[in-house]
């Protein structure tokens, strides 16, 4: 006789008047919780548990929720969303889905739950406040629950980190903190103590995170200061004193999120032979792995540009992450940015990328006509050989091609870069941050 599969029922809490700004247009149930959703975390607890079936009763946006939960295949179950008129109480919905069955059921308290707080975490609730949301996150975060979660480890007493995460060598980690998948802190920053960075978070130089939580996709700008907060995109709420704003300057915060309305920035045929010479050069990029893995140090680092705006500096949110190889100087350390070519967020000829950080140094209209041409894989700048990359002479020659750029110029440029690269040693100047090291 098979053996009966077990199931359960999830209770998505409603809407929740005081973390309506923090979580936006999702529900409650979909908000990041180190790495995952609140939902995840509990689908996750029931697979352990051993349920091979699921029905979660949703009040908020029940059709988000379907869409991210899916069938359940991940989780090894079966999971159902269904639409429901109120938020239940543990009690009645044991009373309406359960009544008087017990076989195939997980044993109280688990066969029904209230999504209101974190496996294992049963004395505090998450969802009163903001603080009892960052109260509870750090609680949870120091539990045997989150100990036994795949993909974190602990770098030194109290400070956690996810895969593929860079931290500069100058940067400063306070216990306890915990940095996600995909993390990079710039130089001089300070994060903790108590403070929580989400996945692909980007936080520039000369900032101090501390007490605090920062979601995911989120760029914290250079010298930002942020303490007893909550922020996401451009969103911050002090879980303190309850007070929230919206920071209009995304060269402060923004969100990295990609927008998927955007023109590619060159044409077809160019994005197509970028991707032809990606596939012959390719060897040069196993090289370059093979180096980085002989002396232990990142393949490539991720780097934070702001989008051209054809109309000028727009209140939209306009930045994307790209990649260099560290440890190279000259046209190899721009390989990565053949992908940026063929996805179209680069063209072959265009301005070089500004961080957010830099672009908010354009003091001038002038200055600022550099962030309204595509961004290039060469610059005006490299054919004429600029030294410094953000000078005032570079600066000139980016605005001026901006003005000016057609596709004469673009290909006059390329041949000069050509001539420039076979005549001498190229000498590149790019501006970035200081160079970033993988947490061992």
């Amino acid at each position: 006789m098979a053996p009966t599969e077990m199931k359960a029922v999830l209770i998505c809490p409603g809407e929740k008047p005081k973390l309506r700004f923090w979580t936006g247009t999702i529900p409650v149930v979909l908000a990041p919780f180190l790495g995952r959703a609140l939902v995840d975390h509990w689908l996750e607890y029931l697979a352990h548990r051993g349920a091979k079936q699921a029905l979660i009763l949703a009040t908020d946006r029940p059709e988000q929720v379907r869409r991210h939960v899916g069938d359940g295949r991940r989780w090894g179950m079966r999971v159902e969303v269904v639409p429901a008129l109120k938020e239940f109480s543990p009690r009645e919905a044991r009373e309406q889905y359960r009544k008087s069955e017990n076989a195939g059921w997980l044993p109280e308290p688990d066969d029904v739950i209230l999504m209101d707080r974190l496996p294992g975490s049963n004395s505090r609730e998450l969802l009163g406040s903001g603080r009892d949301w960052f109260e509870g996150t750090l609680e949870w975060l120091e539990s045997p629950a989150y100990r036994a979660r795949l993909g974190a480890r602990e770098i030194r007493p109290g400070v956690w980190a996810g895969l593929r995460t860079q931290v500069a060598p100058s940067a400063e980690l306070r216990a306890p903190c915990w940095l996600g998948e995909n993390v990079w802190v710039g130089p001089d920053t300070v994060i903790g103590p108590r403070s929580i960075l989400e996945d692909r978070v980007v936080i520039e130089a000369a900032s101090e995170i501390t007490d605090s939580l920062v979601g995911p996709e989120t760029f914290v700008g250079m010298l930002a200061e942020v303490r007893q907060s909550m922020v996401w995109g451009n969103r911050l709420l002090n879980w303190a004193s309850e007070s929230q704003v919206r920071v209009p300057d995304r060269f402060i915060l923004c969100s990295l999120h990609r927008s998927r309305d955007r023109r590619p920035a060159g044409s077809y045929l160019g994005r197509i032979l970028a991707l032809i010479f990606l596939i012959l050069t390719s060897p040069y990029a196993l090289w370059v792995a093979w180096r980085a893995w002989r002396k232990k140090q990142p393949f490539s680092i991720p780097q934070v540009a702001v989008r051209p705006c054809p109309a000028g500096m727009s209140s939209e949110l306009n930045t994307l992450v790209y990649y260099e190889f560290p440890h190279h100087q000259g046209w190899g350390r721009r390989w990565p940015q053949l992908w940026q070519v063929v996805r179209g967020e680069f063209a072959w000829v265009g301005n070089r990328p500004l961080s957010p950080g830099m672009a908010a140094q354009l003091s001038n209209d002038f200055e600022r006509l550099w962030l309204t041409a595509p961004i290039g894989l060469v610059s005006l700048a490299d054919a004429e050989g600029c030294s410094d990359a953000f000078g005032d002479e570079a600066r000139a020659h980016a605005s001026y091609y901006a003005v000016q750029a057609g596709w004469r110029m673009d290909l006059w440029i390329l041949l000069r870069v050509l001539a420039r690269r076979f005549r001498r040693p190229p000498q590149l100047a790019d501006s970035r941050p200081e160079e970033a090291m993988p947490l061992e």
